[in-house]
């Protein structure tokens, strides 16, 4: 669980440095967000409940400071998409490679969705519903798929984790 979960600090703060060092796009080409989403889904299928758990709070809390947003606005978001995708691990682990796009796809439009609204209701700036819709559909395609990138970079380098430490255990 140690590695996992130092590999997904580093991913989350990775994210932030897209953010941070990115141009200045906000919305649809937040690529620091929307590189973010796709950590949280595989944040969700492999990290264990608590350390996904410890992992939303404290990336979450990281990310309000780092980028001057309500307290808990984005532990919020990280916890709710991760724990949804957690909950369907089972589902995604038996699915083919195109339901596994499409399930990041949709976990992506809820990630993008929540922390959109919860970022309207923090500067109480409305932008529905044209732009809000075609923010979604663009923001979780881009999210889903990059979700699958990473999910398939991230597969061996589990699965040579895991073959490791049953090694170490004999």
């Amino acid at each position: 669980m140690k590695t996992n979960f130092v590999r997904f600090i580093l991913l989350g703060l990775g994210a932030w440095l897209v953010r941070a060092a990115g141009p200045d796009w906000y919305g649809v080409t937040a690529l620091g967000t929307n590189f973010m989403g796709a950590v949280v889904i595989q944040a969700g299928l492999n990290l264990s409940v608590p350390g996904l758990c410890l992992w939303a709070l404290g990336m979450g809390l990281f990310w309000d400071f780092a980028t001057f947003s309500a307290l808990g606005h984005h532990a919020l978001v990280l916890g709710v998409v991760g724990m949804l995708v957690r909950t369907q691990k089972g589902w995604w682990v038996g699915a083919s490679w195109g339901e596994q796009a499409v399930g990041s796809i949709l976990a992506a439009v809820a990630f993008f969705a929540w922390d959109r609204f919860l970022h309207c209701w923090e500067v109480r700036a409305w932008a529905w519903p044209f732009s809000l819709n075609v923010a979604l559909v663009i923001a979780g395609m881009t999210n889903g798929l990059v979700s699958v990138l990473l999910g398939i970079w991230l597969k061996p380098i589990a699965e040579r984790a895991r073959v490791g430490g049953l090694g170490r255990r004999r």
